[in-house]
Protein backbone atom coordinates (compact mmCIF):
# COMPACT_ATOMS: atom_id res chain seq x y z
CA UNK A 1 0.00 0.00 0.00
CA UNK A 2 1.35 3.00 -1.23
CA UNK A 3 2.24 6.10 2.00
CA UNK A 4 0.10 8.47 2.22
CA UNK A 5 1.18 12.36 1.21
CA UNK A 6 -1.01 14.95 2.59
CA UNK A 7 -1.75 17.81 0.20
CA UNK A 8 1.33 20.71 0.78
CA UNK A 9 -1.06 24.09 -0.11
CA UNK A 10 -4.32 24.23 -0.78
CA UNK A 11 -5.91 26.21 -3.49
CA UNK A 12 -7.75 29.27 -2.77
CA UNK A 13 -11.26 29.81 -4.65
CA UNK A 14 -11.93 33.23 -6.17
CA UNK A 15 -15.30 33.06 -4.79
CA UNK A 16 -13.27 33.79 -0.89
CA UNK A 17 -15.10 37.05 0.54
CA UNK A 18 -11.91 40.06 1.44
CA UNK A 19 -13.57 41.76 3.98
CA UNK A 20 -17.07 41.46 6.90
CA UNK A 21 -16.67 45.07 7.40
CA UNK A 22 -20.37 46.03 8.29
CA UNK A 23 -22.43 48.88 8.90
CA UNK A 24 -22.40 48.66 12.49
CA UNK A 25 -18.49 47.81 13.04
CA UNK A 26 -17.61 51.57 11.03
CA UNK A 27 -20.25 52.83 13.89
CA UNK A 28 -18.52 50.69 16.82
CA UNK A 29 -14.87 52.11 15.89
CA UNK A 30 -16.03 55.62 15.94
CA UNK A 31 -18.36 55.31 19.42
CA UNK A 32 -15.21 53.27 20.76
CA UNK A 33 -13.22 56.94 20.42
CA UNK A 34 -16.10 58.40 22.55
CA UNK A 35 -15.66 56.17 25.70
CA UNK A 36 -12.27 55.66 25.99
CA UNK A 37 -11.57 58.78 27.65
CA UNK A 38 -13.35 57.26 30.77
CA UNK A 39 -12.17 53.80 29.92
CA UNK A 40 -8.43 52.88 32.49
CA UNK A 41 -7.86 49.23 30.39
CA UNK A 42 -8.63 47.58 27.81
CA UNK A 43 -9.14 43.62 27.07
CA UNK A 44 -8.55 42.71 24.04
CA UNK A 45 -9.90 39.45 22.88
CA UNK A 46 -8.37 37.00 20.52
CA UNK A 47 -9.51 33.04 19.31
CA UNK A 48 -6.37 31.23 21.05
CA UNK A 49 -7.19 28.57 17.41
CA UNK A 50 -6.22 32.02 15.60
CA UNK A 51 -3.84 34.40 17.28
CA UNK A 52 -2.92 36.30 14.48
CA UNK A 53 -5.65 35.78 12.51
CA UNK A 54 -8.34 37.46 15.28
CA UNK A 55 -5.60 40.54 15.92
CA UNK A 56 -7.06 43.43 14.37
CA UNK A 57 -5.31 46.17 13.37
CA UNK A 58 -8.33 48.67 13.10
CA UNK A 59 -8.92 47.89 17.09
CA UNK A 60 -5.14 48.45 17.67
CA UNK A 61 -5.42 52.24 16.56
CA UNK A 62 -8.56 52.92 17.85
CA UNK A 63 -7.18 51.94 21.70
CA UNK A 64 -3.64 53.27 21.21
CA UNK A 65 -2.41 54.49 24.47
CA UNK A 66 -4.80 52.90 26.65
CA UNK A 67 -3.51 50.36 29.09
CA UNK A 68 -4.05 46.76 27.91
CA UNK A 69 -4.66 43.15 28.40
CA UNK A 70 -5.23 40.51 25.68
CA UNK A 71 -6.95 37.66 26.52
CA UNK A 72 -6.77 34.55 24.57
CA UNK A 73 -9.96 33.02 24.60
CA UNK A 74 -11.92 29.23 23.95
CA UNK A 75 -8.00 28.27 24.97
CA UNK A 76 -9.10 24.24 25.19
CA UNK A 77 -9.63 24.27 21.76
CA UNK A 78 -6.25 24.78 20.44
CA UNK A 79 -4.84 22.23 23.47
CA UNK A 80 -3.13 20.02 20.95
CA UNK A 81 -1.08 22.61 19.51
CA UNK A 82 2.00 22.37 21.67
CA UNK A 83 4.46 25.32 22.43
CA UNK A 84 1.38 28.02 21.41
CA UNK A 85 0.52 29.60 24.89
CA UNK A 86 4.44 29.27 25.71
CA UNK A 87 4.94 31.20 22.26
CA UNK A 88 2.17 33.41 22.90
CA UNK A 89 3.78 34.25 26.33
CA UNK A 90 7.07 35.45 25.02
CA UNK A 91 5.52 37.93 22.66
CA UNK A 92 3.37 39.39 25.62
CA UNK A 93 4.30 39.08 28.73
CA UNK A 94 1.93 39.65 31.54
CA UNK A 95 -0.60 40.96 29.22
CA UNK A 96 -1.15 37.91 28.00
CA UNK A 97 -4.04 35.98 29.87
CA UNK A 98 -5.44 32.83 28.55
CA UNK A 99 -9.06 31.60 28.79
CA UNK A 100 -11.89 28.90 28.69
CA UNK A 101 -15.22 29.64 29.68
CA UNK A 102 -15.53 25.31 31.40
CA UNK A 103 -12.54 26.54 34.04
CA UNK A 104 -14.01 29.11 36.86
CA UNK A 105 -9.80 29.38 37.40
CA UNK A 106 -9.57 31.64 34.35
CA UNK A 107 -11.89 33.62 35.18
CA UNK A 108 -10.89 33.92 38.97
CA UNK A 109 -7.55 34.61 37.25
CA UNK A 110 -8.56 37.46 35.18
CA UNK A 111 -10.74 39.04 37.96
CA UNK A 112 -7.71 39.09 39.94
CA UNK A 113 -5.65 41.15 37.02
CA UNK A 114 -8.75 43.67 36.89
CA UNK A 115 -8.76 43.74 40.66
CA UNK A 116 -4.91 44.79 41.01
CA UNK A 117 -5.73 47.69 38.12
CA UNK A 118 -8.00 48.77 40.47
CA UNK A 119 -5.84 49.33 43.14
CA UNK A 120 -3.32 50.87 41.24
CA UNK A 121 -5.73 53.24 38.98
CA UNK A 122 -6.90 54.02 42.86
CA UNK A 123 -10.21 55.72 42.34
CA UNK A 124 -13.21 56.11 43.92
CA UNK A 125 -15.63 55.62 40.65
CA UNK A 126 -13.91 52.17 40.62
CA UNK A 127 -12.08 50.94 37.34
CA UNK A 128 -13.98 50.87 33.67
CA UNK A 129 -12.68 48.32 31.63
CA UNK A 130 -13.55 48.04 28.01
CA UNK A 131 -13.67 44.57 26.01
CA UNK A 132 -12.79 44.61 22.24
CA UNK A 133 -12.26 42.26 19.87
CA UNK A 134 -13.46 40.89 16.31
CA UNK A 135 -16.26 39.34 16.13
CA UNK A 136 -17.74 36.16 18.01
CA UNK A 137 -14.25 35.61 19.85
CA UNK A 138 -16.18 35.38 23.36
CA UNK A 139 -16.58 39.22 24.71
CA UNK A 140 -19.92 38.53 26.00
CA UNK A 141 -19.24 35.19 27.12
CA UNK A 142 -16.38 36.46 29.13
CA UNK A 143 -18.48 39.23 30.51
CA UNK A 144 -20.95 36.86 31.49
CA UNK A 145 -18.76 34.47 32.85
CA UNK A 146 -16.63 37.66 34.68
CA UNK A 147 -20.36 39.09 35.71
CA UNK A 148 -21.32 35.80 37.33
CA UNK A 149 -17.67 35.03 39.06
CA UNK A 150 -17.22 38.50 40.22
CA UNK A 151 -20.55 39.37 41.66
CA UNK A 152 -21.64 36.97 44.41
CA UNK A 153 -22.57 34.43 41.67
CA UNK A 154 -25.53 36.53 40.21
CA UNK A 155 -26.35 34.16 37.26
CA UNK A 156 -28.37 36.96 35.03
CA UNK A 157 -27.10 37.06 31.43
CA UNK A 158 -25.74 40.82 31.13
CA UNK A 159 -24.80 39.63 27.57
CA UNK A 160 -26.82 38.44 24.64
CA UNK A 161 -24.49 35.42 23.45
CA UNK A 162 -24.34 33.16 20.33
CA UNK A 163 -22.74 30.71 17.63
CA UNK A 164 -22.74 33.26 15.09
CA UNK A 165 -20.89 36.78 14.52
CA UNK A 166 -22.60 40.15 15.26
CA UNK A 167 -25.13 39.06 17.88
CA UNK A 168 -23.36 42.36 20.04
CA UNK A 169 -24.44 45.40 17.38
CA UNK A 170 -23.95 48.37 19.94
CA UNK A 171 -21.88 49.29 23.20
CA UNK A 172 -23.92 48.55 26.14
CA UNK A 173 -24.30 50.04 29.67
CA UNK A 174 -21.10 49.52 31.86
CA UNK A 175 -21.38 46.04 33.89
CA UNK A 176 -20.20 45.68 37.94
CA UNK A 177 -18.00 42.78 37.77
CA UNK A 178 -16.37 43.31 40.71
CA UNK A 179 -18.56 44.40 44.10
CA UNK A 180 -17.05 47.30 45.91
CA UNK A 181 -14.59 47.25 48.84
CA UNK A 182 -14.01 50.06 51.54
CA UNK A 183 -10.44 49.31 51.54
CA UNK A 184 -7.49 48.21 48.97
CA UNK A 185 -8.66 51.30 45.97
CA UNK A 186 -11.25 49.56 44.20
CA UNK A 187 -13.53 52.21 45.36
CA UNK A 188 -16.85 51.93 43.29
CA UNK A 189 -16.35 48.46 41.96
CA UNK A 190 -15.08 47.34 38.88
CA UNK A 191 -16.80 47.79 35.91
CA UNK A 192 -16.55 46.79 32.41
CA UNK A 193 -18.30 47.82 29.06
CA UNK A 194 -18.88 45.26 26.24
CA UNK A 195 -18.25 46.57 22.40
CA UNK A 196 -19.57 44.89 19.23
CA UNK A 197 -17.43 42.14 17.29
CA UNK A 198 -15.23 45.04 14.91
CA UNK A 199 -13.92 42.94 11.19
CA UNK A 200 -11.11 44.26 9.26
CA UNK A 201 -11.41 46.89 6.25
CA UNK A 202 -9.79 44.07 3.95
CA UNK A 203 -8.23 40.48 4.11
CA UNK A 204 -5.78 40.30 1.53
CA UNK A 205 -4.97 36.40 2.36
CA UNK A 206 -8.35 34.11 1.36
CA UNK A 207 -6.98 31.39 3.47
CA UNK A 208 -7.60 34.02 6.62
CA UNK A 209 -11.22 34.46 5.90
CA UNK A 210 -11.23 30.95 5.64
CA UNK A 211 -9.91 30.16 8.63
CA UNK A 212 -11.89 32.89 10.10
CA UNK A 213 -15.12 31.18 8.97
CA UNK A 214 -13.77 28.10 10.18
CA UNK A 215 -14.38 29.45 13.87
CA UNK A 216 -17.75 31.15 12.64
CA UNK A 217 -16.39 34.84 12.79
CA UNK A 218 -18.28 35.83 9.55
CA UNK A 219 -22.02 34.97 8.59
CA UNK A 220 -22.47 31.37 7.75
CA UNK A 221 -23.15 30.92 4.05
CA UNK A 222 -20.33 33.38 2.73
CA UNK A 223 -18.42 30.40 2.26
CA UNK A 224 -19.21 27.36 1.54
CA UNK A 225 -19.57 24.45 3.64
CA UNK A 226 -18.16 21.99 1.33
CA UNK A 227 -15.28 24.10 0.75
CA UNK A 228 -14.68 24.86 4.81
CA UNK A 229 -14.55 21.25 5.09
CA UNK A 230 -11.96 21.07 2.23
CA UNK A 231 -9.67 23.60 3.90
CA UNK A 232 -10.55 21.57 7.32
CA UNK A 233 -9.75 18.17 5.48
CA UNK A 234 -6.24 19.74 4.19
CA UNK A 235 -5.41 21.31 7.72
CA UNK A 236 -5.91 17.50 9.65
CA UNK A 237 -4.18 15.59 7.04
CA UNK A 238 -1.06 18.23 8.09
CA UNK A 239 -1.83 17.48 11.84
CA UNK A 240 -2.77 14.05 11.88
CA UNK A 241 -5.11 12.17 9.68
CA UNK A 242 -6.11 9.72 12.49
CA UNK A 243 -8.30 12.64 13.44
CA UNK A 244 -10.86 11.52 11.02
CA UNK A 245 -10.04 7.88 11.20
CA UNK A 246 -13.48 6.98 12.34
CA UNK A 247 -14.39 7.84 8.97
CA UNK A 248 -12.29 6.63 6.15
CA UNK A 249 -8.36 6.03 5.35
CA UNK A 250 -6.52 9.30 4.79
CA UNK A 251 -7.39 10.78 1.64
CA UNK A 252 -7.08 14.28 -0.14
CA UNK A 253 -10.75 14.25 -1.76
CA UNK A 254 -13.28 15.92 -0.01
CA UNK A 255 -15.67 14.14 -1.90
CA UNK A 256 -14.29 10.58 -0.92
CA UNK A 257 -13.89 11.91 3.04
CA UNK A 258 -17.90 13.67 3.18
CA UNK A 259 -19.23 10.30 1.64
CA UNK A 260 -17.78 8.55 4.25
CA UNK A 261 -19.11 10.88 6.61
CA UNK A 262 -22.82 10.78 5.68
CA UNK A 263 -22.48 6.85 5.87
CA UNK A 264 -21.22 6.75 9.10
CA UNK A 265 -23.29 9.44 10.71
CA UNK A 266 -26.55 9.01 8.53
CA UNK A 267 -26.51 12.64 6.32
CA UNK A 268 -28.24 10.69 3.70
CA UNK A 269 -30.76 11.49 0.92
CA UNK A 270 -33.63 9.42 -0.66
CA UNK A 271 -31.71 6.25 -2.02
CA UNK A 272 -29.01 6.17 0.35
CA UNK A 273 -26.82 9.31 -2.02
CA UNK A 274 -24.54 11.24 0.39
CA UNK A 275 -25.86 14.26 1.62
CA UNK A 276 -22.85 16.38 0.77
CA UNK A 277 -24.08 19.95 2.11
CA UNK A 278 -24.99 18.47 5.53
CA UNK A 279 -22.26 15.82 6.20
CA UNK A 280 -20.23 18.79 5.29
CA UNK A 281 -22.17 20.98 8.04
CA UNK A 282 -21.40 17.90 10.64
CA UNK A 283 -17.89 17.81 9.63
CA UNK A 284 -17.72 21.83 10.70
CA UNK A 285 -19.74 21.35 13.94
CA UNK A 286 -17.82 18.25 15.03
CA UNK A 287 -14.53 20.23 14.60
CA UNK A 288 -15.90 23.25 16.27
CA UNK A 289 -16.83 21.10 19.39
CA UNK A 290 -13.27 19.62 19.82
CA UNK A 291 -14.01 16.34 18.28
CA UNK A 292 -11.86 16.37 15.48
CA UNK A 293 -8.49 17.92 16.86
CA UNK A 294 -8.08 20.91 19.08
CA UNK A 295 -5.42 22.21 16.72
CA UNK A 296 -4.29 26.19 15.82
CA UNK A 297 -5.07 27.06 12.95
CA UNK A 298 -2.48 30.06 12.31
CA UNK A 299 0.86 30.13 11.31
CA UNK A 300 3.22 30.80 13.87
CA UNK A 301 6.44 30.58 12.29
CA UNK A 302 9.02 33.65 12.56
CA UNK A 303 8.19 34.56 9.03
CA UNK A 304 4.30 34.64 9.73
CA UNK A 305 5.15 36.95 12.52
CA UNK A 306 7.02 38.91 11.20
CA UNK A 307 4.26 39.54 7.95
CA UNK A 308 1.68 39.49 10.17
CA UNK A 309 3.54 42.79 12.04
CA UNK A 310 4.27 44.12 9.35
CA UNK A 311 0.00 43.90 8.16
CA UNK A 312 -0.99 45.59 11.50
CA UNK A 313 1.47 48.73 11.05
CA UNK A 314 0.27 49.05 7.55
CA UNK A 315 -3.49 47.48 6.92
CA UNK A 316 -3.55 47.32 3.43
CA UNK A 317 -7.00 49.78 3.42
CA UNK A 318 -8.23 52.01 5.88
CA UNK A 319 -11.79 52.12 7.33
CA UNK A 320 -13.54 53.94 4.49
CA UNK A 321 -11.63 51.71 1.20
CA UNK A 322 -12.36 49.10 3.35
CA UNK A 323 -16.05 50.03 3.64
CA UNK A 324 -16.47 50.84 -0.13
CA UNK A 325 -14.65 47.50 -1.19
CA UNK A 326 -16.83 45.34 0.90
CA UNK A 327 -20.21 47.56 -0.72
CA UNK A 328 -18.41 46.87 -3.93
CA UNK A 329 -18.01 43.05 -3.46
CA UNK A 330 -21.57 42.66 -2.48
CA UNK A 331 -22.37 44.19 -5.57
CA UNK A 332 -20.83 41.70 -8.00
CA UNK A 333 -22.12 38.93 -5.80
CA UNK A 334 -25.80 39.81 -6.62
CA UNK A 335 -24.95 41.01 -9.88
Amino acid sequence: MAQFLPRRSFSIPSSIPKSYFLGHHHAAVSKLKTVLPRVSLVIECRDFRLPLSTHNPVLEKAVIGCPKIIVYTKHDLGSDSPGVRQLLQRLHGRRALFWDKNHPGATASLLRRLKETAYEVDSITGLCALIVGMPNVGKSTLLNALRKSGTLGRKTKVAKTGDQAGVTRKIGTSVRVVEPEERGGVGAGVYVLDSPGVFMPYVEDGEAMMKISLVQGIKKGLIADEILADYLLYKMNLWDPRLYGRYCEPTNDVQEFLSAVAKRDGKLKAGGVPDMEESAARVLSEWRKGKLGKYVLDDLSDEALRNHELMVSSPPLSLSQGKKAWKEQKKEKSA
